[in-house]
């Protein structure tokens, strides 16, 4: 993320890429000046399409404590007047003067502010408790043993196997690297799903049994051995290894920006700073998203 990103501009991005289904949402987007043919930065952009023809829609925020007058209204006007933006928005945490409000209005800018709600407004989005939770796994696979069926007089075995061992398919197709299939097996849905629901702060070590293992089609996996040359079918795979699990609780706060209710909050984790900004609109659709900013400072 930019270095000249705030917490309110983040804010307004994460809420905008909530909203903004089917379009391009970018945080500090830089927009070429058509008069001096500098870059420009803008705080967020939505790209999308009206027909054949692209639409910026451009969203500049203001972090200050100070509520926002006429001039930076007037301010901004003329910088997007000299850029692509066919929309502009003001967002401000501290809102709009009267005038500054007025003057928008008639240039046909719409302007919004970050308003506290109660808590009970939004706990339908964040659940009975009202809280929001971030675990973060990191694992390595160490070890992978592969168990094969009993094919003939050869009894089944567990085979340690190693990054290049092969992988095949019944007519004797080389599918993939062991390294390959495991990398993929852990970046699953599946494992994903599992190292979530059963990773704890106390866990060192995680095991990973796959069982019966299949290509993407759904085909069964073989192996192949030298002597005698034979197709041996892959019953399970099991994957061990170390494994790091953090969990941090989100520091909730609570607002509303137009007719959308938000819930947002940011924690450190695994030495990241990360962002979650819950949404909900006057229609009732829920989004969350989770945000990632690089190291924590």
């Amino acid at each position: 993320m930019p270095k000249r990103s705030n917490d309110f501009q983040r804010l307004i991005y994460l809420v905008r890429l909530n909203l903004s289904e089917g379009a391009k949402v970018s945080e500090s987007k830089m927009m070429r000046d058509r008069l001096t043919k500098r870059f420009r930065e803008v705080d967020v952009v939505v790209e999308g399409k009206v027909g054949s023809q692209r639409v910026f829609v451009s969203i500049e925020c203001r972090d200050h404590q100070r509520i926002a007058d006429v001039s930076w209204v007037d301010a901004m006007k003329a910088k997007h007047d000299r850029l692509d933006t066919n929309v502009l928005l003001l967002a401000s945490r501290s809102g709009f003067t009267p005038e500054a409000r007025d003057v928008a209005s008639k240039y046909g800018i719409e302007v919004f502010t970050l308003e506290d709600i109660d808590d009970h407004d939004i706990r339908a989005l964040l659940g009975p408790n009202g809280e929001l939770w971030l675990k973060f796994v990191t694992i390595t696979a160490e070890k992978v043993s592969i168990r094969v069926a009993q094919v003939g007089l050869l009894a089944p075995e567990t085979v340690a196997t190693t990054p290049d061992n092969l992988l095949y398919l019944e007519d004797g197709t080389e599918l993939c690297q062991t390294k390959e299939l495991v990398d993929g097996l852990l970046k699953s849905p599946r494992a994903r799903d599992y190292l979530l629901a059963e990773g704890k702060d106390e866990h060192k070590w995680f095991e990973f049994v796959w069982e019966p293992p299949s290509d993407q089609q759904g085909r069964p996996l073989y192996m192949k051995k030298i002597e005698p040359e034979v197709m041996r079918p892959v019953e399970s795979i099991r994957v061990i290894g170390p494994c790091k699990v953090d969990i941090a609780k989100f520091g909730v706060r609570r607002g509303k920006i137009g007719d959308v209710q938000v819930a947002w909050g940011k924690v450190t984790i695994a030495g990241n700073s990360a962002m979650a900004v819950a949404t909900k609109t006057d229609t009732g659709e829920t989004k969350l998203s989770v945000n990632f900013s690089g190291a924590a400072k």
